[in-house]
């Protein structure tokens, strides 16, 4: 396989205070430097050299937003509810087994305010529980647990790709 060196990132992950990231010497394939960054986009999820989600949860927050006008189409609410679950919650939770479990709760407060805005256009007169009590939907942060719990619990068997005997 040949490394396309233009392509190729390098990321740095150190949290000891005594090593200077800085002066580490850039990393370089048959003398080619190798570009390095804080922060990567890999199938759709940013990782950052701090192994914090805050630039992933940005990202998805600034695209959602370009699709907030669905919600408000006027057409009746169970094809809202059902235009939302897979044009909205569906970005919301793309890969969350990878990332849900690092999320801070300031993170994953702004995520389900996504879901909260939505319901309230839907719904104004109620309250964000019982909206979804009336549309059937569960909060963001407990669905992006019930997956990531339930994508380990595939893992653990043995009828799975992911384990190497």
């Amino acid at each position: 396989m040949m490394i396309n060196t233009n392509k190729t990132k390098e990321l740095i992950i150190c949290f000891s205070k005594k090593v200077n990231v800085t002066n580490t010497p850039p990393l370089s394939i048959n003398g080619n430097n190798i570009d390095r960054v804080t922060k990567f986009k890999l199938l759709g999820v940013f990782s950052s050299s701090d192994l914090s989600w805050d630039y992933h949860v940005m990202y998805l927050l600034r695209k959602i937003a370009k699709r907030m006008y669905l919600v408000r189409a006027g057409v009746p609410t169970c094809d809202v509810v059902c235009v939302y679950a897979s044009i909205i919650r569906s970005v919301l939770e793309y890969v969350c087994p990878v990332w849900h479990p690092g999320l801070t709760k300031k993170l994953s407060k702004d995520i389900e305010r996504v879901q909260q805005r939505c319901l309230k256009l839907l719904f104004p007169a109620l309250s964000y529980v019982e909206s979804l009590s009336k549309t059937g939907l569960e909060s963001l942060d407990t669905r992006r647990d019930m997956i990531t719990q339930s994508m380990f619990r595939e893992i653990k068997t043995q009828n799975t790709p992911f384990i190497i005997c």
